[in-house]
């Protein structure tokens, strides 16, 4: 088993708690979330401030949350990320033509990961929020990339996932997904009916990278209430297209994203 350094694992897990709670904590509370000692939790976020890590949210209360270096930190990892400037301009194009929200993910541990974010004025506004993670099961996005795996691959990620029913629409059922998927291959683009919230509906294809595996994807998002089976086979097909060349910028050589 590897060894690692316990104060570096407590100032990780002080600053998950940070990102995760999304509210202003004190020291105490961090402490108290950790089950740590609170002179150690003190002591490292002492330190975690003085660098700007973390920062003031109400210095006479002392509550604290995430810092501007922690967004430095993110951004670079995202400037890292080669298919975020090839793929951003396509997402700007699938917003101007759908007037609705486009998003592009990247693929992490068995999740997404969202990149970016775009727009339009009147679309709707997502809780989306850059640079978290999600489960794949239960979103456009994800089931793009999980129709590029085998089946055995799909159960081994959906038996380790916690399944939560976010909406009345959304797949619990590993039968019922794989068949989705399956009609997905052969549409070319994954669909999202209301599965993460009740009202949203959402179009999305998969990136693949030179070695022929999934390594991002592209969605639009848009109110349910909006959807055609014209406007649904009109943009799927584009962004189908779109992933395709995006994945040929990004040296794949195959001729469909699902073969």
């Amino acid at each position: 088993m590897e060894k690692y350094n316990r104060t570096v694992m407590k100032t990780l897990d002080i600053l998950e708690t940070l990102k995760i709670n999304g509210v202003a904590m004190s020291c105490k509370e961090v402490a108290e979330k950790l089950n740590i000692p609170l002179s150690s939790a003190f002591d490292i976020m002492k330190t975690l401030l003085a660098e700007d890590y973390i920062e003031y949210a109400d210095e006479r209360a002392k509550l604290y949350r995430i810092g501007p270096k922690c967004f430095e930190v993110g951004s670079s990892y995202i400037r890292q990320q080669d298919v975020l400037s090839v793929a951003r301009p396509f997402a700007i194009r699938l917003m101007k033509i759908s007037n609705a929200t486009s998003f592009i993910v990247t693929v992490y541990h068995d999740h997404i990961i969202y990149l970016d974010k775009i727009e339009a004025p009147t679309s709707i506004r997502t809780s989306a929020v850059l640079g978290s993670r999600m489960e794949m099961y239960c979103t456009g996005l994800g089931k793009s990339i999980l129709a590029c795996y085998c089946k055995e691959e799909v159960e081994r990620i959906f038996d380790k996932t916690n399944i939560v029913k976010l909406s009345d629409h959304t797949i619990t059922d590993i039968n019922v997904l794989l068949k989705d998927l399956e009609a997905t291959r052969k549409r070319g683009y994954a669909i999202d009916d209301r599965e993460g919230n009740n009202d949203v509906y959402c179009i999305a294809a998969p990136i693949i990278g030179s070695e022929g595996k999934p390594i991002a994807a592209i969605s639009v998002a848009m109110m349910y209430s909006m959807r055609t089976d014209a406007l649904v086979e009109d943009l799927g097909t584009t962004i189908s297209s779109y992933a395709l060349t995006i994945s040929r910028k990004m040296g794949y050589t195959g001729n469909t994203l699902y073969l």
